[in-house]
This record gives C-alpha cells, sequence and structure tokens, in this order.
C-alpha cells in the first residue's frame, strides 16, 4: 500500500511540474517577440533629425505598416560609390547610428540606415518576416539612387542586425556582409529557457545563409560577449571558406572604434573584398 502511495505521489507532482512547465512554455510563447525585440520600447523624436547633413527620409512598405530608413550621402566621392545598408541591435534605433558611421560615408561609402517595424516611428510591430521586408524594400531605394554602384553593397549587421543583414543576402545581392556580434539562430537561445526551439516564432537560421553567400564575409566579435557568446561567432565564421574572423577584447556593446582596431579591420576588409578602390581612397 506504501509503494502504491508513493507512486500516486510521484505521479501527482509529475502532472504538476508538466503542468506548470507547460503554462511557462505558453507564456513565454505568447511573449517572445517582446523578449526579443526590446528596442520597441525606445522613446524617439516625432521628426528624424535634420542636423545630419544630407538625410534624405524614406517609408519602406512592411507587412505590418511603413517602416522607416534613413539614406545618408558620401561625404566627397568619385561617381559611382559603393554603398553600406546598416541593421542594428535589438535595443537600438536608427537615430542612435545617424553619426556613428560617419566614417564610413568619409571613406566614399553612402550609408542606408533601416528601421525595424514597431521601432522608432516605424508602423506595426517586429518579427522575421516584417524586418526582411523592411530590409529589402530599404535595399531596393538604396540601389535606385543616382550614383550608387549597385555591384558594390556591403551589408553591415551587429546582433540582431546580422540576423537582418544575413537574411537579406538570401534575397538581395550583396558584394559582402560584416556580422558583428552575430547569432548562430535564435535556436540557440530556446534553451535558455527550457524551451523547444519549435515554439519559436522568429528564427534568422544565420549559418544557413552564411553557408550560401558566394561572397566575402568578416566576422567580428568580443571575446567577453556573455549575450552572445564568441563561440557563435567562431561558428559563423566555420560555416563559410570566404568569412575572416576578428575577435576582440571587449564584450557584445562592441562597438569602441576608438579603442579597438574594428574600423581599421572593416577597412582593410572592403579594400580586399574589392567594396572600395585604390583610386577612391
Amino acid at each position: 500500500m506504501a509503494s502504491r502511495g508513493r507512486r500516486g505521489l510521484l505521479f501527482s507532482l509529475g502532472v504538476a511540474a508538466a503542468s506548470l512547465y507547460l503554462v511557462a512554455a505558453l507564456t513565454l510563447y505568447a511573449i517572445q517577440r517582446r523578449l526579443i525585440y526590446p528596442g520597441q520600447s525606445i522613446k524617439t523624436r516625432e521628426q528624424p533629425l535634420q542636423v545630419v547633413a544630407g538625410l534624405e527620409v524614406f517609408r519602406v512598405a512592411t507587412p505590418t505598416g511603413q517602416a522607416e530608413a534613413w539614406y545618408l550621402p558620401p561625404l566627397g566621392s568619385a561617381v559611382p560609390f559603393p554603398a553600406l545598408i546598416f541593421a542594428h541591435g535589438n535595443g537600438e534605433v536608427i537615430d542612435l547610428w545617424a553619426t556613428a558611421l560617419d566614417e564610413f560615408r568619409r571613406w566614399g561609402l553612402a550609408v542606408m540606415l533601416v528601421e525595424y517595424p514597431g521601432y522608432g516611428r516605424s508602423d506595426g510591430s517586429p518579427s522575421e518576416a516584417g524586418i526582411g521586408a523592411a530590409m529589402s524594400g530599404a535595399y531596393d531605394i538604396l540601389v535606385a539612387r543616382p550614383g550608387v554602384d549597385r555591384g558594390r553593397i556591403v551589408g553591415y549587421g551587429q546582433s540582431l542586425g546580422g540576423g537582418a543583414i544575413a537574411a537579406l543576402s538570401e534575397r538581395r545581392s550583396l558584394r559582402a556582409m560584416i556580422l558583428q556580434s552575430t547569432f548562430t539562430s535564435l535556436r540557440a537561445f530556446a534553451s535558455r529557457y527550457w524551451m523547444p526551439a519549435f515554439l519559436l516564432r522568429d528564427r534568422f537560421d544565420n549559418v544557413s545563409a552564411v553557408q550560401k553567400f558566394s561572397g566575402r564575409i568578416l566576422v567580428l566579435h568580443g571575446v567577453r560577449d556573455e549575450l552572445i557568446p564568441y563561440q557563435q561567432g567562431v561558428t559563423l565564421a566555420n560555416a563559410n571558406a570566404r568569412a575572416e574572423l576578428r575577435l576582440y577584447e571587449c564584450d557584445h556593446g562592441c562597438w569602441l572604434p576608438d579603442g579597438l582596431p574594428i574600423l581599421r579591420d572593416i577597412r582593410s576588409f572592403l579594400q580586399t573584398s574589392g567594396v572600395l578602390r585604390a583610386q577612391e581612397e
């Protein structure tokens, strides 16, 4: 009798644990996009900055409304000129990058900053599909700008933005790709919450995109990155024989151009990949 009672108790505890796990899984399923896209809560000006030289504002169609994109021309360059399309991290907005990429403009590149749906002044809500639509639409605007050499477009993404750029590389032509502090796939994070990966609505399979890419790739990562461990950057670099890896003594927020040789390494990469030409330097 005692043995039967213990079995009954264990069964009841197992049912209770399974029920709690199911409730937790369903809760995470419901709120996952709030966790993945925290930058939705960042407050921005009603109107974009007007003090940035040459800034042009565009609206891009996505499944949930119009997303914003900023075009910044090069600060002096021969025509036609190369261009960079930039995707920021999940806890940022494009306003934070309005002047941070001026060095690229001084090198002779135009810059396109793409906002995600639900972020900043963009309509709708973020998702993998919505971000993909915003990136593709902004790319189409970029390559149609006068003077842009559509054969020399480089995609640059940081953190979640690396996923946006990797996905863009499967839809549009990029000469080269720069992935900084980028993950292999969002599936890698499901285990942190003891959740099965099939519950993820958005996956960003970056390894698959990197494997397919025919151009040059530069992977940048901080060895002290605790949010996205640098081993994921190593995995991305190893997924394509045309990829280069640069590791730095920094954490996830690794944009420290005054303290780290990031810009030097990026410029060298742009030269070897043919985005920057000798006569433009």
